[in-house]
């Protein structure tokens, strides 16, 4: 990974409602104030995507079940298994997946 000093400062002056849309706008990206600013000034894109946090979350607990049932059936304990639950789960994922994506190209 590629390590920059970052030894160089600007001070800006804001309002208070200037400062608090940019802490709020950096909160919504998951950014830190510092890193929100930059990427505006850099012209990067800054893309927040709504409802991802739930959607990591829910493909953590799935991958955890997946592991569990996969440990039983190696250790002989499960010798047959119900995917229904977790097929529902993952088709509600690429559902919520494949909206953001078509949201994104607009």
């Amino acid at each position: 990974m590629k390590t920059t000093n970052k030894d160089k400062r600007i001070t800006i002056r804001l309002t208070p409602e200037q400062y608090e849309s940019i802490c709020s706008r950096a909160k919504t990206a998951m950014m830190s104030p510092s890193a929100y600013i930059r990427a505006a000034a850099m012209r990067h894109k800054v893309c927040v995507v709504p409802g991802l946090k739930e959607m990591v979350h829910e493909m953590k607990g799935i991958g955890r079940n997946l592991n569990q049932l996969t440990m039983l059936a190696n250790a002989g304990t499960i010798h047959e298994v119900n995917l229904k639950e977790m097929d529902r789960r993952l088709d509600h994922v690429y559902i919520r997946l494949s909206e953001i994506a078509s949201m994104e190209s607009r």
